[in-house]
């Protein structure tokens, strides 16, 4: 039996769990800083397995509600297989249709206390494998900084992925699960993949962070339909008059995902969410440009 999907939200619980330092500048104006994270035992998630950045390649696992579709948390923390669309779609990563290559991605600004700044996309570095396309890489967003030392730990449904950089004042955690309940159907059914980025300062130096998320609204865009455009890139077809709203409800806030094109009766239509339940004041844009 086909589920039709009808809200899938993509979570972020808890994106940045630290300690907040209130400072002043040498303006008098006060900033909040990260003084430090607070550190969670390893051993509070179980792990079965962990792998290197030099065996993560193949490594993608499924998170979201059973028979609700799915999104795979890859080894090096990316997000592929985006299967939500009441489609198989392993390998598809939705992209922009205004912006060229640029699919799902997470990034981490920091700012340490002498002003020095950096920004990294929220994965570890790419398998050489990925660079063999005719044109160089056909992977969406190769060309964004990543961290440079990557591990994946696993023990389904939970997987964390951690990242770590010479240059960045900060490590980082990724931690996601499924709503996976042996016995109770209901309840792993709900259409979530729950996400969370845990910041770790190892210094003594205060540094002031931010999480920031992009996901494309692509409904309508299964990835079964797709033509060329580029330099040998092929792009998915089928979202049409797409429109995203920012809502703020019940303690979860974020942007909500609708389309007035699509047709209902579409397997690619439906609604989708990027939400958080952090419950303080957040920045959003609801498109890369006015004119979007």
């Amino acid at each position: 039996m086909q589920r039709k999907l009808g809200v899938y939200i993509l979570s972020l619980l808890a994106v940045v769990q630290i300690q907040a330092q209130a400072v002043k500048d040498t303006e008098g104006k006060t900033h909040k800083v990260i003084q430090e994270v607070v550190r969670m035992p390893a051993e509070d998630w179980p792990v079965l397995t962990s792998y290197d950045q030099y065996h993560i390649a193949r490594i993608a696992m499924p998170i979201g509600g059973i028979g609700t579709g799915t999104v795979s948390l890859g080894g090096r923390g990316d997000l592929r297989d985006w299967a939500i669309m009441n489609t198989g779609a392993n390998g598809y990563i939705p992209t922009s249709e205004h912006r060229g290559y640029i699919g799902p991605f997470f990034a981490l600004f920091t700012q340490t206390a002498d002003g020095q700044r950096a920004t990294r996309a929220l994965e570890g570095p790419l398998d050489v494998s990925l660079y063999e396309g005719p044109f160089g890489s056909n992977t969406p967003n190769h060309g964004f900084p990543r961290f440079d030392s990557c591990t994946f730990k696993a023990a389904y449904p939970f997987g964390q992925v951690l990242l770590s950089d010479s240059d960045m004042p900060l490590d980082v955690r990724i931690k996601a699960f499924n709503p996976y309940i042996p016995g109770d159907a209901d309840a792993s059914g709900i259409p979530i993949a729950v996400l969370t980025y845990e910041l770790n300062n190892p210094s003594d130096q205060a540094v002031k962070a931010s999480v920031s998320g992009n996901i494309p609204n692509f409904i309508g865009m299964d990835g079964s339909d797709q033509e060329m455009k580029g330099r040998g890139f092929w792009t998915a077809t089928g979202a049409k008059d797409n429109k995203n709203d920012f809502r703020k409800d019940n303690g979860v806030q974020g942007i909500y995902m609708r389309s007035e094109g699509v047709d209902q009766g579409d397997d690619a239509w439906g609604t989708m969410a990027l939400t958080t339940s952090v419950d303080e004041k957040i920045t959003y844009r609801t498109s890369w440009s006015k004119d979007e």
